[in-house]
């Protein structure tokens, strides 16, 4: 009712006052809850161990003292030596051609590649580019 005793449609401001509070405290709860749960949602993806157990599925087909001599046979006779910093495949490595035959080899087969019948257009096909060029999206005029 307003002052001249008619019914008014306006709302009174205690009604408005009374609402924005609730709404407020809705909004304050709402953003915490969402938050919540949101990192209960991640710890729950996180909840199981990473490592892959399949040992039950391996079967092996020797014993483990038949495991244990080759590797104490490996070490007397020096093949286990691939895990250690001191192997050098290469002390024992030997070529059979001379320095100068392998020199010579490549001169010839480079010659044959670039001034052969083709002018070497095969071997440039064969070639990876050195650089793709990436997709045009515009041309210009």
């Amino acid at each position: 009712m307003d002052d001249a005793g008619q019914a008014s449609t306006d709302e009174s401001p205690l009604d408005s006052d009374a609402k924005e509070p609730i709404m407020k405290k809705t909004a304050l709860l709402a953003y915490p809850l969402v938050v919540a749960v949101s990192l209960l949602a991640a710890g729950a993806a996180f909840a199981e161990d990473g490592t892959i157990d399949n040992t039950a599925q391996a079967l092996s087909l020797k014993s483990r003292e038949q495991v244990q001599a080759e590797l104490f046979q490996a070490r007397a006779d020096g093949s286990i030596k691939v895990w250690s910093t001191s192997y050098n495949p290469l002390t024992v490595a030997k070529s059979l051609a001379t320095r100068d035959a392998v020199k010579a080899e490549r001169v010839q087969g480079y010659a044959a590649t670039w001034y052969g019948e083709d002018s070497g257009s095969f071997a440039l096909q064969q070639k990876a580019p050195a650089r793709v060029a990436g997709p045009v999206f515009a041309q210009v005029r």
